[in-house]
């Protein structure tokens, strides 16, 4: 059994009762900060990245999506234009701040 220190959201479980990808330890292992720049995106995109956060109610489960999709190396959602490897404004601060 694992231990989620205190303070670090608890991840969401996608619908079907299966865990998705671990966005903690995805955190932890991320060495940019939100808005550095560390993955190509093109800038030719269908969708807007506003229209595509906007179909997820949390930026928990936008990242769990992208993550699930191939980011951060590819964002075929256009969920991380920036190119940070953090989708719709996802932070992974409170994840690293609860660090052991």
């Amino acid at each position: 059994s694992t231990a989620v220190p205190a303070g670090v959201p608890a991840a969401p479980v996608a619908s079907g009762g299966a865990a998705g990808p671990n966005l903690a330890a995805y955190a932890l292992a991320a060495g940019n900060a939100p808005g550095q720049s560390v993955y190509e995106r093109s800038g030719l995109r269908l969708t807007s990245p506003e229209k595509a956060c906007a179909k997820f109610t949390s930026s928990d489960l936008a990242q769990m999506a992208f993550l699930e999709k191939g980011g951060p190396a590819k964002d075929p959602l256009n969920l991380d234009p920036d190119g940070d490897g953090f989708a719709c404004g996802w932070d992974p601060r409170p994840f690293q701040a609860a660090r052991p």
